[in-house]
């Protein structure tokens, strides 16, 4: 196990009350567990995360991705603009 620090951005920064949270995930936890952990810990942000992805060094991937050596794990609603 190891600590990951998990960056939360847009709606479920503002949901989860921080932009941030550090999780003990195992060395091959995939995006899908970071999600999943996100939404057991984090109550007000389970209608949330259905519909969020996952970035690995500023990359979106899979849920199915291991998090392996990545430096930056970010959680990333969708956004609207225009």
């Amino acid at each position: 196990m190891m600590q990951r620090e998990i960056l939360l951005f847009a709606a479920i920064r503002d949901a989860a009350g921080t932009d941030s949270i550090v999780m003990e995930l195992t060395s091959d936890a995939t995006a899908a567990d970071v999600l999943g952990e996100l939404a057991q810990r984090v109550p007000s942000v389970q209608t949330l995360v259905p519909s969020c992805r996952v970035a690995l060094d500023n990359r979106y991937v899979a849920n199915t991705q291991p998090l392996g050596a990545a430096k930056e794990i970010a959680i990333i609603p969708p956004v609207s603009g225009g």
